[in-house]
């Protein structure tokens, strides 16, 4: 989740980005909030933020490299701040219920294979996402130039309990375009504008909890802390797995790398003793962790491992 490094934190240019931790959750609005989700290299999302001064202009993308070149495009803009995570499973966790006027996605892949479809806009739990962060009568906005899938999003988002389509449109002018917009519209191909409003109140349960720890009743020795080295786990599509471990005074630190469906997560599990004679395990208090269900799946399997070691 932290891209940036202390050194590139204290660059002015690198103000604009913001390293979300649970602790700060959900994101504050501003008055006028929008949200573009999946922003390239960030230059329609620079150039937007510009030309209203008056929004207040979130921007999630997944790529690292993506971020940073968006952030030094944005160099001291104040209405706008860009996070890197996975909006399709964070969206949720951001913002709470009726935060934004505006939601955007810019071409974003169709996933056109059935295997894909937990990744597409109409994902039941990302549509519930967009209703959920959505104000009354806030917009989703999404631009494609994939016919098919534009009609895939209409219908199937256009059919939610709590939207209603407002536009669809082929070929829509605009005065702030994206480079492969540009690009395929020189082309003859065509782009298609979906507009979806937020009718009612909506909400969807979080998918990140905000505590967890586990007793063992045991004593836990370097030994065994040791021999989880390189062991992994997977239940449904989360993965874990285990790397080095560092001891200090009667305590532990296991490096730990999770994956939810590709999101990504590095943290430490910090193991130590108890007066009671147990041993807790927890997320380091330096983790900037979010605890979705490989998390839950490697601290419970590393407890459950550690509790059975001969």
């Amino acid at each position: 989740m932290d891209i940036l490094s202390a050194t590139t934190q204290a660059k002015p240019q690198y103000g604009v980005i913001i390293n979300v931790s649970e602790a700060m959750l959900p994101l504050e609005v501003h008055g006028h909030t929008e949200l573009e989700i999946g922003f390239g290299n960030g230059e329609y999302t620079v150039q937007y933020a510009e030309a209203h001064p008056d929004t207040f202009f979130y921007g999630v993308e997944i790529s690292q490299s993506c971020v940073l070149k968006c952030a030094r495009r944005a160099a001291g803009l104040e209405n706008l701040r860009i996070i890197n995570t996975d909006a399709r499973f964070m969206l949720r966790e951001l913002f709470t219920d009726e935060a934004l006027d505006r939601i955007l996605m810019q071409f974003p892949c169709p996933w056109s294979k059935n295997s894909d479809a937990h990744r597409r806009v109409t994902a039941k739990d990302f549509s519930d996402g967009l209703a959920a962060v959505l104000k009354i009568s806030g917009i989703f906005e999404m631009l494609t130039d994939d016919e098919e899938y534009s009609r895939e999003v209409r219908d199937v988002l256009g059919s939610h309990e709590a939207l209603e389509l407002c536009g669809y449109e082929v070929n829509p002018s605009r005065t702030i375009t994206t480079k492969y917009e540009r690009k395929w519209l020189e082309e003859g191909k065509n782009i298609y504008r979906l507009m979806l409003r937020k009718t009612k109140p909506f909400t969807a349960g979080r998918r990140t909890s905000q505590d967890m720890h586990i007793k063992i009743k045991r004593d836990v020795t370097a030994d065994d802390i040791k021999a989880l080295r390189n062991v992994s786990g997977k239940e449904n599509k989360s993965f874990w797995k285990f790397g080095r471990f560092f001891s200090g005074e009667n305590a532990y630190l296991l490096e730990t790398l999770t994956s939810d469906d590709e999101f990504e997560q590095k943290f430490y599990i910090h193991i130590a003793p108890r007066d009671d004679g147990y041993f807790l395990l927890r997320l380091d208090k330096s983790a900037n962790a979010f605890l979705t269900p490989a998390v839950r799946g490697a601290l419970n399997d590393a407890a459950q491992r550690l509790a059975n070691a001969s």
